[in-house]
Parts: C-alpha cells; sequence; structure tokens
C-alpha cells in the first residue's frame, strides 16, 4: 500500500530531477490550471486570458530566475 507521504516523496523526487526548462513548464501549467480552476469555482467564468499571462510569468520567472526550484538542501 502506497501511503500519502510515499507519493509525496516520489513526486517531490520526480521534480527534482526535471531540467529547468521542464520545471519552468511544469510551474506555468500548474499556475494557468490553478487560475482556471479557481475562476471557474469563484466566478462561474472561465479566465483564459488571465490564466495564460499567469502561466507565462511563472515559467519567465522561473526559467530566469529559478526562484521556485526546491533547493537539494533537504
Amino acid at each position: 500500500m502506497v501511503t500519502g507521504k510515499g507519493l509525496y516523496d516520489r513526486g517531490d523526487e520526480w521534480v527534482r530531477g526535471l531540467s529547468r526548462g521542464r520545471y519552468a513548464a511544469l510551474l506555468g501549467a500548474s499556475a494557468a490550471l490553478g487560475v482556471l480552476g479557481v475562476g471557474a469555482l469563484l466566478n462561474g467564468e472561465v479566465l483564459l486570458a488571465r490564466a495564460l499571462t499567469m502561466g507565462l510569468v511563472m515559467f519567465g520567472l522561473e526559467y530566469t530566475f529559478g526562484a521556485f526550484r526546491p533547493s537539494d538542501d533537504g
């Protein structure tokens, strides 16, 4: 049986193994999906322009500065 901690550890290991570009793309996509989901739940609207903007900004910040990448300090 797989526990919640086991799933988290496997996911964390997978994310830490991603390249800089792939990690930035994952972060941007998750931000865009989050904006779409929250907008649909709260307003009943699909905020496509806001979601795309948020995704592109998060991608750009991560790819340029690596601000959100988990450290290897453990």
